[in-house]
């Protein structure tokens, strides 16, 4: 769905993201999917990022010795994440980053683990192409890999986020998050505006994002339906998920 007046998600705000998503604690992700990793006795240090945006994840996989492989939709947030590796580790195959969509994608090799963070799996509009996804990710990971993703719940959607508009500000930039709910799609639309300060003066740019909610029963069923063996947690935690979770983290198992 396109709004007039507004840009393609992840276009526009790429120069800009890694300073409004500031408050995300990252390192504190990567050290809980360590567990996870640990837990399912998965050791080798090779990685397929789904979604990778501007690459803040894969490069901090890349500084602990891990082979990464980032995938992404836009252009704009590839050339950040571009900007963050060393020439070398481009030519040498260390880093590897795709342009490409995660509900269709194939490697030339399969990889024994693929993430897919920050709300991203939300951005799948329909069970179809989420279960797309599912499929692609369970055709790219070796026997025994694993899946590891986050995903918004409905109760986020619904009453977190409801029918509110946000105003943030970090540093030179003002961003105005204006959300609206609708209960019968599950599907949370985004119009954020933000303003950046630069030079004596002030850019302005909107995007259009939209995300849908998934009860956990249909997380479960399309995980199993492409073949995963599936847990659901509470994010950052091993305690079981519920629909009064915020955020959920999944760990589906090629079996």
């Amino acid at each position: 769905m396109k709004l007039e007046g507004f840009s393609p998600p992840f276009t526009d705000i790429a120069p800009y993201y890694d300073r409004i998503m500031s408050f995300v604690n990252y390192p504190s992700w990567i050290s809980y999917i360590e567990r996870i990793l640990q837990v399912n006795g998965i050791k080798e240090e090779k990685l397929l990022d789904l979604a990778c945006g501007t690459g803040t994840c894969l490069e901090l996989w890349y500084k602990k010795g891990y082979k990464v492989i980032g995938l992404d939709n836009s252009n704009q947030m590839l050339e950040v994440c571009r900007s963050k590796f060393p020439r070398e580790a481009m030519e040498n195959g260390c880093v590897q980053l795709i342009q490409g969509d995660f509900r269709n994608f194939s490697l030339n090799d399969s990889v024994p683990i693929i993430t897919c963070l920050y709300d991203s799996l939300n951005y799948l509009l329909t069970k179809d192409d989420l279960l797309s996804c599912f499929r692609s990710v369970y055709r790219n990971l070796c026997i025994k890999g694993i899946f590891i993703f986050d995903m918004n719940t409905i109760h986020a959607l619904r009453d977190e986020w409801g029918n509110q508009i946000f105003e943030r500000n970090d540093g030179p930039i003002h961003s105005i998050w204006a959300n609206t709910f609708d209960p019968v799609t599950n599907i949370s639309s985004l119009r954020l505006t933000i303003n950046v300060r630069e030079n004596e003066r002030t850019l302005t740019f909107r995007e259009f994002h939209q995300e849908r909610a998934y009860s956990l029963e249909d997380i479960r069923y399309i995980a199993a339906l492409a073949g995963f063996q599936i847990f659901l947690y509470r994010h950052l935690t091993f305690n079981p998920a519920s629909e009064r979770d915020i955020r959920i983290m999944g760990v589906a198992r090629k079996l």
